[in-house]
C-alpha cells in the first residue's frame, strides 16, 4: 500500500546531523501542508522536526532544527527548504475555516491523504492518488482546501476542508496540527499516504473527480465537423514573441525587463486573435474559445466570434462549465503551467508552448489520457518554444485536427493493408 505509519508514532528516517546518530521518534505534527515527525537525538539532546516521506518530501525529505529554525537538506532543492524554514520562523496559532464531512463510516485502516500546499497543481495531483486508496481495503480521509472540494470524488469516507487560501499554503499553523492531531487521535492507528507528486495516468480517472467525460477519442473524425480549440490563458504567464535582434546584447534578465510589452494581455489577445484567425481561415465552422483566469475578464480585441469564458476569479460551478468545454475541444493550446492540468485531462490533444526556464519541468503540467499507443501519445501532445508565431502554431494545430486519422492508419497498416 502507498502509505506509511503516521499514529500512533510515524514512519522517519532522520539522522542528527551533528552526533549522525538515528533520531528518535516521539510523534507527529501536521501543521499545513508539511507532514513532520517529532524527533530527538538521544546523544545531544538536540530536537527537530523532520519530513515525513510524502509528496514533495517523498523525494527530498528536510529536516528542521527546533532551537534556531536551520534546515538541513542535502538534495540542494532551497525552494523547499525555503518554504520549511519561512514558516517556521512565521508560525502562527490563528484558528483557520476547518469542516468535517462525514460521508461513509469508518471500519477499516485509515489513510490520511493531505492535500494541502501553495501551488494549486500540487495539491490538485496530490487528489488524484485519492482513487488508488478508494479501490483498496482502507477507509480514505481527505484533508483538503477548500477550492478543491468540489473534485472530491465518490467513496472518501471523511473531508476535513480547511479554508487556507493558496497564498497562504506554506503555513505554519500551530492550532491546525492540533486539530487535526486531535481528530487522528479517534482512531488506533492511522497512516499517511504517500500522496505521490505525479500519479499514473493508470491509476485515476478524472470523471470520478470533475464528474465530466473527456474528450471521445472514437468521434474525432466526425466532430470535425465543428473543430474545437480552446486557449488556456493566464495573465502571470503570457505567449509573447522573442524580443527583437536590437536587444541582442542584451543580457537575458535585463533583455526581458526592457522588452517586456506595456500592456501583455494586449500582446497575448492580439497573438490568441491572429491563432483564432489563421484556424478560421482553414475550418469555417470552428468553435474557438478562450478560458482561465484574467484580471481584465473581457474580450475587448478578440474577434467577436471567439468565446471569451474567462473570470477574474473561480466558483465551483464555472470549473465545471471550464471542463465541459475542455473536454469538448479536440485540441487545447496555452502556455505552460498548471492551468493545463485539467484542459489536458479533458481534451482531446495538446499543443503546448513552453519556454526554456520551464524545459525541467516538461510534462508535469499534463495529465496525459491513458492509450495503449505510446505513438497515438506522442502525436496528441505536442510541446513548442513559447515563440512560436501564430502562424506555425495554427498549422501544428491544424495537423493535429485533420491528420490523426491519416496518422494511425498509417501506424497501424499490416502487411497488404495499404
Amino acid at each position: 500500500m502507498r502509505a506509511i505509519r503516521l499514529h500512533p508514532f510515524p514512519d522517519a528516517q532522520h539522522d542528527c546531523p551533528h552526533c549522525l546518530q538515528h533520531l528518535d521518534v516521539f510523534g507527529w505534527h501536521t501543521p499545513g501542508m508539511r507532514n513532520l515527525a517529532d524527533l530527538r537525538c538521544s546523544i545531544c539532546g538536540r530536537q527537530y522536526y523532520g519530513d515525513l516521506a510524502a509528496g514533495q518530501a517523498l523525494y527530498t525529505p528536510m529536516l528542521l532544527e527546533k532551537e534556531g529554525g536551520v534546515v538541513y537538506h542535502k538534495h540542494g532543492v532551497e525552494w523547499f527548504a525555503h518554504w520549511l524554514r519561512d514558516s517556521y520562523a512565521h508560525r502562527t496559532e490563528v484558528p483557520v475555516p476547518f469542516e468535517v464531512e462525514k460521508r461513509l463510516p469508518i471500519t477499516r485502516e485509515v489513510v490520511l491523504l493531505n492535500c494541502l500546499d501553495t501551488l494549486y497543481g500540487h495539491s490538485l495531483l496530490k487528489l488524484l492518488n485519492a482513487q488508488y486508496y478508494l479501490e483498496g481495503e482502507v477507509d480514505l480521509i481527505l484533508i483538503i482546501p477548500s477550492f478543491l472540494a468540489w473534485m472530491v470524488p465518490d467513496g472518501v469516507a471523511q473531508v476535513w476542508i480547511v479554508g487556507l487560501p493558496l497564498k497562504r499554503g506554506t503555513e505554519w499553523n500551530d492550532w491546525l496540527a492540533r486539530e487535526i492531531h486531535r481528530r487522528v487521535e479517534d482512531f488506533q492507528s492511522a497512516s499517511l499516504s504517500l500522496a505521490l507528486s505525479h500519479p499514473n495516468p493508470e491509476d485515476y480517472n478524472i470523471e470520478r473527480f470533475t464528474g465530466v467525460k473527456p474528450f471521445p477519442l472514437e468521434q474525432w473524425e466526425d466532430r470535425l465537423k465543428r473543430p474545437t480549440v480552446t486557449f488556456i490563458w493566464r495573465d502571470d504567464r503570457a505567449w509573447q514573441m522573442p524580443a527583437d535582434s536590437s536587444t541582442a546584447g542584451v543580457s537575458k534578465k535585463l533583455r526581458r525587463w526592457v522588452t517586456r510589452p506595456s500592456n501583455s494581455g494586449a500582446a497575448q489577445r492580439r497573438l490568441v486573435g491572429e491563432l483564432a484567425e489563421t484556424l478560421r481561415c482553414e475550418f469555417p465552422t470552428l468553435d474557438f474559445a478562450i478560458a482561465g483566469l484574467c484580471e481584465e475578464g473581457n474580450g475587448d480585441g478578440l474577434p467577436t466570434w471567439v468565446q471569451d469564458l474567462r473570470r477574474t476569479t473561480m466558483d465551483d460551478d464555472h470549473e465545471r462549465r471550464c471542463c465541459e468545454r475542455y473536454a469538448s475541444s479536440h485540441v487545447v493550446v496555452g502556455v505552460h503551467g498548471s492551468n493545463m492540468l485539467l484542459p489536458t485531462a479533458h481534451a482531446g490533444g495538446l499543443v503546448e508552448l513552453i519556454g526554456s526556464e520551464r524545459w525541467g519541468n516538461f510534462t508535469q503540467d499534463v495529465l496525459f489520457r491513458e492509450t495503449e499507443d505510446c505513438r497515438e501519445t506522442l502525436f496528441r501532445y505536442r510541446f513548442v518554444p513559447t515563440s512560436t508565431p501564430p502562424l506555425e502554431l495554427a498549422q501544428l494545430v491544424r495537423l493535429l485536427l485533420r491528420g490523426r486519422d491519416s496518422f494511425r492508419r498509417l501506424m497501424n497498416a499490416g502487411p497488404g493493408s495499404v
